[in-house]
């Protein structure tokens, strides 16, 4: 029988709380290339035809540290592919959680306006052992705020173990919580019936599965350019949905 960790729910729960948060310490010190973020805001697609506004907000899978060019991220590769000019303007901070998004970037989202909002966190929940009562909380809060103003579209946790630069050892821990808060999300999102998932579990989990170390920038915890490409490919038919739009074709990305 393989030795490893073996916690009953309770032990987990705790386990996770304390180890999470030692290994967010331990990653945002260790001795790897750190990336500011980059804002992937601007004007993409075809220049005619009514513009679009897409609104997004998130965390660093949005400002994508370690690529060129903000307009590599996922988000921008999809705006630049949609068959309507699309003016992007992203609100993202690398590092946020659903409080934080909540607390600083959905006012000033919502009061600036958009066609469709796009939210991409949790990440830095599940690192954080945030707890699962409150992120429930913050996100069907968050939700209701800009369906209240537009059509939405959120990002599910995708499994966050992949990461390489994450301790081997934490790895089923992690591969937990993500699992966790993807399935607070889903719930979330279904008491909200105009929200769109985008099941991230699903559609770019198999993608980055083997070999992820591939896929990540040298700080070897954001997603290179590879990457982000995958993501965008992947994501493309959640947005298209979202414009009310399912037999729209997408250009290349």
């Amino acid at each position: 029988m393989r030795r490893g960790i073996v916690l009953g729910l309770p032990g987990m729960v705790l386990a996770t709380g304390a180890g999470l948060l030692v290994e967010a310490h331990r990653v945002a010190n260790a001795p790897v290339p750190h990336f500011d973020d980059l804002d992937p805001s601007g004007t993409y697609g075809p220049a005619d035809g009514p513009p679009l506004t897409i609104a997004v907000l998130g965390d660093s899978s949005v400002t994508a540290p370690g690529l060129a060019h903000g307009a590599l991220s996922w988000i921008a590769r999809l705006a630049d592919a949609l068959p309507r000019r699309c003016n992007l303007r992203s609100y993202a901070k690398g590092g946020s959680r659903a409080r934080d998004v909540l607390r600083t970037q959905c006012g000033p989202a919502l009061r600036d306006g958009a066609d469709v909002f796009v939210v991409a966190v949790g990440a830095n929940d599940v690192m954080h052992a945030t707890p699962l009562r409150r992120y429930r909380r913050e996100l069907d809060t968050l939700l209701g705020l800009l369906a209240a103003g537009g059509r939405v579209v959120t990002l599910g946790i995708g499994d966050l173990s992949v990461i390489p630069r994450l301790a081997p050892t934490l790895r089923p821990l992690v591969r937990w919580r993500s699992a966790a808060l993807d399935n607070a999300h889903r719930r979330v999102v279904d008491s909200h019936g105009t929200v769109l998932r985008v099941p991230v579990h699903e559609v770019a989990d198999p993608l980055f599965a083997d070999p992820p170390e591939d896929l990540f920038t040298a700080d070897r915890f954001h997603p290179n350019e590879v990457g982000h490409a995958l993501w965008a490919r992947s994501f493309e038919p959640f947005v298209l949905d979202a414009l009310g739009s399912p037999g729209s074709q997408a250009r290349a990305i």
